[in-house]
């Protein structure tokens, strides 16, 4: 719903000034483990476009690959030889292209679910990630995660409840909402919940009239100006 962009910048910004980096992408998780929420440090928003188009099932970083793990830190020299790096099909398709070389992830996790995932990229003018950048990550990792749990998941368990409550959307509905409000296109919402385009526009459709709604665009302005009362 109402993600906590304030937060994921100052996550960015501290990593920028502890560990030094060129660019990064924060984004928050659904439970199917696929990315959303997304801030960005020197990103644009294709880039986001074409990893979800096409390109998310085939990174060797992805979050699935670490989920019945205790990791907390990787990077792209730690899981693979740089060389190999360089010649992935991920690496030069969708890093290479934006002038990015050197890329580490942070996971943050809830009951052992990959809630999030900070992700900082390095150009081939840096150094790639050492010991003791990783370590920096390693420390400063379980002050954001508690942080985060503290803010997020507290925050849209009640807006879900709030939406429920007062206009009796089912779960997947919700889920569609959820979606949509994060900026996603019916095609996203689509591919992200793992349902057909015309299943979402049913949804939709459904949603309008509970919300008393005739368009996405009324839906999205509505909700979000009754969740920022509700915030109070």
């Amino acid at each position: 719903m109402n993600f906590p962009d304030e937060f994921q910048k100052q996550c960015i910004d501290l990593a920028q000034k502890l560990i030094g980096i060129k660019a990064a992408r924060f984004h928050i998780t659904d439970p199917h483990m696929h990315k959303k929420g997304f801030v960005g440090l020197n990103v644009k928003n294709e880039m986001e476009k074409k990893y979800y188009n096409k390109l998310e099932y085939i990174d060797p970083m992805h979050p699935s690959k670490f989920e019945d793990t205790n990791t907390t830190v990787i990077s792209s020299n730690t899981i693979m030889p740089h060389t190999k790096w360089l010649n992935s099909v991920f690496y030069q398709d969708f890093i290479k292209p934006y002038g990015y070389v050197h890329v580490a992830d942070m996971f943050f996790r809830n009951h052992g679910k990959i809630i999030a995932i900070l992700t900082l990229l390095r150009d081939d003018s840096m150094d790639e990630f050492g010991s003791k950048d990783l370590d920096t990550m390693r420390n400063i990792q379980p002050f954001l995660e508690y942080s985060l749990n503290s803010i997020y998941l507290p925050a849209r368990i009640s807006e879900r409840e709030f939406i429920a409550d007062n206009y009796g959307l089912t779960n997947r509905e919700l889920d569609v909402l959820e979606y949509a409000l994060s900026g996603a296109d019916n095609k996203t919402i689509a591919k992200q919940l793992n349902i057909s385009l015309p299943t979402v526009r049913t949804h939709l459709q459904h949603i309008y009239p509970k919300i008393d709604v005739h368009s996405t665009n009324e839906l999205i302005s509505k909700v979000l100006r009754e969740l920022n009362i509700q915030a109070g």
